[in-house]
């Protein structure tokens, strides 16, 4: 699917030559995914790269930042298997495990899923950052039963919402031009003194 995948980005002109062969250079030394490759060299946001995958594979995308699963759903998926396959099960419904990917177009790891469950799997593309936090939150916890997000973890679901990095980035920007207008009025009092003279 790499290359496919560089291939329908550059058609979409979401990345170009250039730096579909650097991600192809590091992600042949890494091992990593190339998306998840692309994503690491910031050639592409993730966000961006799961909302087009699922448009060209016809896969819906899911947010799993505000999604409580159920603890029996979660234990169906060992975190080992998760970690391996970037993949967590969020959701039992009529029979079939919905499960976040980073790549459902991986056949082999659905069907290890489905073999490990005993279950028909509805795959389905989330951002690798979701994932992970998913895995740190269900699987990678001290204790068993606590499955409420910390204020951590709550903050970090904060600073995930698009309106507070917009409001970042409105803010920034005012420092940046409150800093302009300190540097123009320096000028002008510079300009005045010197006409003074």
């Amino acid at each position: 699917m790499k290359k496919n995948l560089g291939h329908m980005l550059l058609e979409a002109n979401l990345i170009d030559e250039i730096q579909m062969q650097i991600a192809l250079e590091v992600q042949r030394k890494s091992g990593r995914r190339f998306g998840s490759t692309l994503v690491d060299l910031k050639f592409v946001d993730e966000n961006v790269l799961a909302a087009f995958l699922s448009k060209q594979v016809d896969i819906p995308c899911v947010s799993l930042l505000n999604i409580a699963i159920p603890p029996r759903v979660i234990s169906m998926v060992p975190g080992e298997m998760a970690r391996r396959l970037n993949a967590v099960p969020f959701k039992m419904e009529g029979g079939a495990l919905s499960v976040a990917m980073t790549d459902p177009t991986d056949i082999n790891a659905v069907t290890e899923i489905e073999a490990h469950t005993g279950c028909p799997i509805t795959p389905l593309i989330a951002p690798q950052s979701s994932i992970d936090k998913v895995i740190l939150r269900y699987y990678d916890k001290r204790d068993p039963e606590d499955t409420l997000p910390s204020l951590k973890e709550l903050g970090s679901l904060v600073e995930d919402l698009d309106p507070v990095e917009a409001l970042r980035r409105i803010l920034d920007r005012l420092d940046r031009v409150e800093a302009a207008l300190r540097d123009l009025q320096a000028q002008v009092q510079q300009c005045t003194l010197s006409s003074k003279r």
